[in-house]
């Protein structure tokens, strides 16, 4: 019986410590007492951060030196009012992986200064983000950013909402949807804000494998057979959740002074040669088995969306998934591209956006 007590003492004391030590971790880092809205978007601020890049591809340099400023953007300006487009997308917006100075941001920006045009982009991109996190911006980091007002802002869209459950649950929008505790930990603690982005990682990296992993292209296998001969139940749910999302991106740029700007992403599980279109052989677990084939027609669906709410909404959808002839050396996996494919991406944009300017 008193060793039983022990016990219990033991596992009661150890409880104890555990929860004044969550408790002072909430307290330092978490934003119980000062609000943060920084914090609910997972973004790195004041930092530069040095990645090696030799396992991801060959050209120079061999690492990437990867710069975010006190309010969480990458680029080259003082002030952000100095900013004329804001870029706003995931981990292909982002791309911690090509160094300072040469991301597609750095690309159009130098090409506006050599024929005499001072043009500044900043990059909002935020790992895994999706258009769901794309209008939380608007609500929780935008507007925290002092004068910041931008002439456009572009959306470079698409990867990521396929991976977007047409589920309500991933498809929330406002905050009442989620439940009254379960935004209140999300806004104010730091341990759920670390689990949420272990969680995001994991399934990034585990169940998705949409990871930055080098992908040898001489060994892919491709294929011209798609799994699926219909996606009409697959993605019309997801297809409507997209457009309507993209609407609410619409509003909210308007309502911040600025004007959108829709991008198309292109990808290489998928590409065109002598006309037809080749998939990589790898399966996705994404409610029913797709390979690459069905991916291209799947995407090419969200492309059309993108395109339909542009055209409805008279703003400019750019589809350079389908308007640039892209190569293996464009990427360095099946969605991220290497310095070469940044540059690409960053020649396109410039030629279309020049006019505006």
């Amino acid at each position: 019986m008193l060793k039983k007590r022990g016990i219990v003492s033991i596992l009661l004391i150890n409880l104890c410590f555990t929860v004044l030590g969550g408790t002072v971790l909430e307290l330092i880092f978490g934003n119980w007492i000062h609000a943060d809205n920084l914090n609910r978007l997972n973004i790195i601020r004041s930092r530069c951060i040095e990645y090696e890049t030799r396992g991801l591809y060959d050209t120079a340099p061999t690492t990437s030196i990867y710069t975010r400023d006190q309010y969480g953007l990458r680029g080259s300006f003082e002030r952000p009012s100095e900013i004329d487009i804001l870029t706003v997308g995931g981990s292909t917006t982002d791309q911690r992986y090509i160094t300072d100075g040469q991301t597609w941001q750095d690309v159009i920006q130098h090409r506006f200064q050599s024929i005499g045009k001072k043009v500044i982009l900043a990059n909002a991109g935020i790992d895994g983000q999706s258009t769901l996190g794309h209008i939380k911006n608007f609500e929780w980091w935008f507007p925290h950013i002092p004068n910041l007002k931008p002439r456009f802002v572009l959306f470079y869209v698409g990867l990521n909402d396929f991976y977007r459950d047409e589920d309500r649950h991933y498809d929330s929008i406002t905050d009442q949807e989620n439940g009254f505790l379960r935004n209140l930990l999300r806004e104010k603690s730091a341990i759920y804000h670390l689990i949420r982005t272990l969680h995001g990682m994991y399934q990034a990296e585990v169940v998705y494998g949409i990871g930055h992993k080098r992908v040898d292209f001489s060994k892919v296998e491709w294929t011209t057979v798609p799994q699926q001969d219909s996606y009409d139940l697959l993605m019309d749910g997801r297809l409507k959740n997209y457009d309507r999302r993209l609407n609410i991106l619409i509003s909210r740029t308007q309502e911040f002074g600025s004007t959108s700007v829709f991008v198309t992403q292109p990808s290489r599980r998928y590409r065109i040669r002598n006309g037809r279109v080749e998939g990589v052989t790898d399966k996705l677990n994404n409610t029913a088995p797709i390979n690459g084939v069905d991916y291209y027609y799947i995407m090419k669906r969200f492309n059309e969306v993108a395109m339909s709410v542009s055209m409805r909404n008279g703003i400019v959808c750019l589809d350079m998934a389908s308007e640039t002839v892209w190569e293996d050396a464009d990427f360095y996996d099946l969605s991220h591209m290497t310095p070469r494919g940044a540059h690409k991406v960053g020649d396109y944009l410039f030629e279309r956006l020049k006019e505006e300017f």
